[in-house]
Formats: structure tokens, sequence, C-alpha cells
């Protein structure tokens, strides 16, 4: 199986993985509204933050296919727009999860005096079954306790009618506190996940037209052979290969290539690392040696 076939079919798993939640976390928001059901309304929101997740997993594998490693480093517009959506999403299904966390306290805190309906159990007993044959236990992860959860919440919370025990009514809005919990944790790991990829960002190109024109007025520069910048949330990274006069000493060239680095790192205060690399200029024109005629046409050093 080639990169690109290998490719093709994570960015299909992480589609389908993502309408997959989203759907879901549809049907269980809309039946856990309509059943009264906490459990199940904390679980929809559970799957609103996988979805986010297989959100991240897709930019990233989309980013591994264009630019070859998910290290690789990306336009800081794009860079900075895939962070902000995956954080965006998860402080709002945090904000989400934790007013339900909040109302779940008060109705314990007021008292429980009826179960949810049949259709909110019988929800989360159908996605748990279809879960459970689609994926292993390891593969879902917190997943299968948070779907337990809810199962839990929401059967046992029914039971409490027929078997006349009204304390089984408090299982609905006490699995929820589980659910946020486990919903709070996805959200931090997506938001870490989206910071963590925004890392490799590439210097905008007027910043980087503003630190090839810096460099070329040195002392010493004839020529940039290589600029590349790379940003670190409020910093940035710089590497340089400058072209030098090929008849100056080892040490000249060094000198030079310290005051480039030591001149950038005060000019722009953001740039926290700066390497710079020293070549022979070469123009590219065919000179010849003028030593052995016999050599005509092999090019050599300036003469």
């Amino acid at each position: 199986m080639t990169a690109n076939q290998r490719y093709a079919k994570a960015e299909s798993a992480a589609w389908t993985g993502l309408i997959g939640n989203v759907c879901i976390a549809a049907v269980k928001a809309g039946v856990g509204v309509m059943a009264g059901s906490k459990s199940l309304l904390a679980d929809a929101c559970r799957s609103a933050s996988e979805a986010a997740a297989s959100f991240v997993s897709l930019t990233g594998i989309r980013r591994c296919r264009q630019f070859g490693t998910p290290d690789a480093p990306v336009p800081a517009s794009r860079g900075r727009s895939e962070a902000a959506t995956g954080v965006l999403a998860s402080l709002l299904l945090m904000i989400v999860g934790l007013e339900i966390g909040i109302s779940a306290i008060k109705s314990i805190a007021d008292g429980v005096d009826e179960s949810p309906s049949w259709p909110a159990a019988a929800v989360v007993l159908v996605v748990f079954i279809l879960k459970e044959v689609g994926f292993s236990t390891k593969e879902r992860g917190i997943d299968f306790y948070a779907s337990l959860a809810a199962l839990v919440g929401t059967g046992g919370s029914m039971l409490g009618h027929p078997l006349g025990l009204h304390l089984l009514y408090y299982l609905d809005p006490a699995a929820s506190l589980i659910i946020v919990v486990i919903v709070f944790s996805s959200g931090y790991r997506v938001a870490s996940a989206s910071v963590m990829r925004s890392r490799f960002l590439e210097v905008e190109p007027s910043d980087l037209s503003e630190l090839k024109a810096v460099v070329l007025r040195m002392e010493g520069v004839i020529d940039i052979e290589v600029l590349r910048a790379r940003e670190h949330g409020h910093y940035a990274v710089a590497e340089v290969v400058i072209s030098v006069n090929p008849r100056i000493s080892v040490l000249e060239g060094n000198e030079i290539a310290k005051r480039v680095r030591e001149f950038l790192m005060k000019r722009f205060n953001h740039m926290t690392e700066v390497t710079v690399h020293v070549e022979p200029y070469d123009p590219g024109y065919p000179y010849k040696t003028n030593h052995d005629s016999n050599q005509e046409q092999l090019t050599t050093l300036l003469q």
C-alpha cells in the first residue's frame, strides 16, 4: 500500500468518525431533551467532543498528506485557523458540559422524583450495542466508559419506578456528572492537539521579506541561499544560509555569521533562535582556469 493510499484510507476513516459522531450527538441531544435525561444530554455532548477530535485528526491527516509530515511548517494563516477552530469547538463543548453538570447538581440538590422516559434508554442501548459491534473496548477507549455510564444512568433510573426505589432516580443525574468529567477531558485533549499542531507555522511572507532585506544589508553578505522561519507560539526561529566571498578565511566567514545572528535576534525581539550557515558565493558563471589549457572546459573557483 502506497503512502497516498494509506492517507486516503485514514482520511476516509476520519470522515466516517466525524459524520457518525455528529449524527449520534444530534440524535442523543434530541431524544435527551424530549425524554428528560440528563445523562443522555451529557453523552450527546461527549459524542460531539469525539466529533471535534475526529475533525482535528482529519486536519492532521490532510496536513501530513500535503506536506509529508505532521511537523512540516504550514502557512501561518492556515495553521492559526485550524488551531482556533479546534480550540473554539473544545471551549463550546466544555461550556455546554458545564451547564449540564450544573443542572445535574441542582437536580440532585432539589430532589429527583421521576425517571427519564423509555426512548432515552433505548437510544443509549442501541448506540452502545452498535459501537460494541463495530469497535473493540480497546479501540473505543474512554468512550466505552462514557457509554456505559449513560446506559447505567438511564436504565437504572427507569428501574426506580417498577421497583419502588426512588433512590434509583438519582442515577441519571449522577451518571451525567461522570460523563461531564469525560467531556472536559476530551475537550482538553482536542484543544491541546490543536495547539500542538499549530506550533510549526511559516512566517508571513511580508515578515520574511523584511527579514531577508535585513540580512542582505549586513556587511559581508553577498546573497541568501536559504531563508526559513517558523513560529512557535509567540516566538519564532529562523535558519539562514548566506553566501560570502570565497576568498575570505573560515574565521572571517564565522564572524559574519555571528554578526548576522546577533543582529537578527536584536532587531526582531520575538526571534528566540537563529541558525546561520555560511557558503562560498558562486555566481554561476563558468569561469575557467588560466593555468592549464587542457582543462578549459572545467569550471573552477574565481581566479
